[in-house]
């Protein structure tokens, strides 16, 4: 039997395999310097929990579902989640911090819009906003600083569990209750 599931965690994984390798060669190609590779991504339930770690710093998140998932003969269920890629770094004073923060997330942009597929996951990606941020408070020295990069992930066929194939009774631990798949 063949399935084809996807979750939230498939584009997680497939966002952060892209990242790894190709930010640090997008860097290269652009020359710029200063900046290390990320070496540590981490899926977390939200951006900030990363504001402690060695920097630089990756995260990828999901919050869930853009919109309701839809249905079509052709494609099957169709889905759209929202997908926040983050980086944290370190800069030398407030100035500097901003800007690494900036250019990270347009780091990220480019080479997730360059992969729209995500290695043929997805359908499509779209780049759906980013924010900065510098920690700690405003009168602090600022030299932590982050981005978030938001992305919708479209995916067709979401699920598909081989339709053909008769499904086998499916006992529940709940008694007096059991699932089977109808025949066609």
């Amino acid at each position: 039997m063949t399935a084809r599931i996807i979750s939230a965690d498939d584009l997680c994984q497939a966002a952060e395999e892209i990242l790894t390798e190709q930010l640090p060669e997008l860097i290269t190609l652009l020359g710029v310097t200063g900046f290390k590779p990320v070496t540590t991504w981490q899926q977390v339930p939200a951006i900030e929990a990363l504001t402690s770690a060695n920097f630089p710093v990756g995260a990828i998140t999901s919050p869930g579902l853009v919109d309701r998932p839809s249905k079509s003969r052709g494609k099957g269920w169709t889905a759209t989640w929202r997908l926040a890629v983050g980086i944290y770094d370190r800069g030398t004073d407030h100035r500097d911090t901003a800007a690494r923060s900036r250019k990270w997330a347009s780091y990220v942009r480019t080479v997730l819009l360059q992969n729209r597929t995500l290695g043929g996951v997805a359908k499509t990606v779209t780049w759906a906003g980013e924010e900065y941020a510098q920690l700690p408070q405003k009168t602090a020295a600022r030299t932590l600083g982050g981005c978030a990069v938001a992305f919708d992930i479209e995916v067709e066929n979401v699920v598909d569990l081989d339709a053909g194939t008769a499904w086998p009774l499916v006992q529940s631990t709940h008694p007096h209750v059991s699932v089977t798949t109808p025949q066609e």
